[in-house]
């Protein structure tokens, strides 16, 4: 049987394992790239050819959803190469 004593004890210490996590994340921040880096990025990028790997696994990750029921088959996705920020329009290879 728990006492009072251990109760508080627990709650204090669930509290200030709480305060402790709540830092932790709040140091974790997102900035925007500068436009030179940006610029270097997109050179790095070939268009089409570096783009194939990223619309296959777009187009895995949608047929996967419409199996499951969670997106229809009509539905598209918009992935954006992280490379050259281009956007590139998914559709399915499947349809039911």
């Amino acid at each position: 049987m728990l006492s009072r004593r251990n109760i508080l004890l627990g709650a204090a210490a669930g509290t200030s394992l709480l305060a402790v996590g709540g830092v932790r994340a709040m140091a974790l921040s997102s900035e925007p790239m500068a436009p030179s880096d940006l610029k270097a990025f997109a050179l790095s990028c070939s268009g089409e050819a570096s783009h194939r790997q990223l619309v296959a696994d777009a187009k895995w990750l949608l047929d996967a959803e419409i199996k499951r029921g969670v997106k229809k088959a009509a539905d598209s996705e918009v992935v954006v190469c992280p490379l050259c920020h281009c956007s590139i329009q998914v559709t399915p290879d499947i349809s039911f």
